[in-house]
This record gives structure tokens, sequence and C-alpha cells, in this order.
């Protein structure tokens, strides 16, 4: 699911982003993609599923600095200082894809390898240049943020964690995702407020 969705209420889901929906190539799929086009939700049928999949697993990389900076993603995304620790956390993974061989496929405008540098522009030139990043409504906030708003045990080891499984396979570190990855534990027990983007930024080396 390339697009955000706010739980709003009972039964009420709502797409706060824009973005496609994907699943591996079948045969048992096609009978169904014009009901997907009634819908509004064209589904987007691939043959490189696992190459999707890390390319979205870098956009959700932003999902644990969100929910530690207990912001609205749109919010978060203006902040200069929180975009730089996500291009830390991107550019870890990327490296680490190229050791794997791994080649994360296109799902924005840009290709994965120029988001981190994207991300690390002056806010006039971000705004500019990235205004389909910054499509988003006001009730957008990372699934990750709505786990540590309710209590749930963050997805936080499925997403910063599987870079850091993928440097222990390679016999790499990844300190950045690590330490993401230790924050939103310690948010989740109760141990870590909300961060500012200057303190994240420096609690991650990037500065």
């Amino acid at each position: 699911v390339g697009f955000n969705v706010a739980r709003l209420g009972a039964g009420h889901y709502h797409q706060a982003t824009q973005g496609d929906l994907y699943a591996a190539r079948d045969e048992a799929l096609l009978s169904s993609l014009t009901s997907f086009d009634r819908a509004g939700l064209p589904l987007n049928l691939r043959d490189d599923m696992t190459a999707v999949l890390w390319a979205k697993l870098l956009l959700n990389l932003n999902n644990a600095v969100n929910a530690l900076s207990g912001l609205p993603l749109r919010t978060q995304l203006m902040d200069r200082d929180f975009r730089r620790c996500l291009a830390l956390a991107q550019a870890e993974a990327l490296a680490l894809m190229t050791v794997a061989g791994i080649r994360p496929a296109r799902l924005t405008p840009l290709p994965a390898r120029l988001l981190p540098p994207l991300l690390r522009l002056p806010n006039a030139v971000f705004t500019r240049i990235a205004a389909a990043m910054l499509a988003i409504d006001d009730q957008a906030r990372s699934s990750m943020a709505d786990d540590l708003a309710a209590g749930r045990a963050p997805e936080v080891d499925w997403i910063n964690g599987e870079v850091v499984a993928l440097a222990e396979r390679l016999g790499r570190k990844a300190p950045v995702n690590a330490r993401l990855v230790e924050l939103v534990w310690a948010a989740h027990a109760g141990k870590r407020a909300p961060m500012r983007g200057a303190a994240l930024l420096a609690d991650l080396g990037g500065v």
C-alpha cells in the first residue's frame, strides 16, 4: 500500500496521501482489476515485488522518525532536521542494499538513491522540488505513531529492524537504524518524550 491510511473511527479509514496499490502478478487477480478501478484504487501488478517491498521499506523508515517527533507527517517533513534524520536512515539502508545486490523499485518521481540528497535540502528548495511529497493532509500520521498513541507494540522491528537484520547478514552494522529501533521501543515503554529534530539528529550522530 503506497499511501498513508488514517483510522478515524470504527469502520472509518481515510486515505491521507497519494500513492498506488501493488501486488505480485498472479492470474487469480486479473478478474478483480476492474473492481479495483471502479473503487478508484487501481491495482498495479508487478513481477518485481521484492524490489517494490524494499522501495516501500525505504519510505517507511520515516515511520520511526515521525513517531519520535510526535508531529503530523506534513509538519515533521517540513522540519529539515527531521528530514536529515530520515536521510541518514535511508542512506545507510541504500548502502547495505547495494552490497546485497538489492535494487529498489522506483515508486517516487525520483529514484531511491536521490531521496537522501533531496531530504537534506533547505526548506525553501525542498518545498519547491518535493511538492508531491508534501501533499499530505493534516490527519496523516505514521502507523508507528498510531502504535505509540494506542500503547500497541510498534512495528519498528519489521521496518528499521529489517535494515539492521540485513546488515547482520552482511557482517556489517546499521547504527542509525539500530538506534531508531532503540528509541522507538523506549518511547513505547514511556521512557522517551517526543523529540525535537535537532535533538534526534544529534542522537543519531548527524551533527
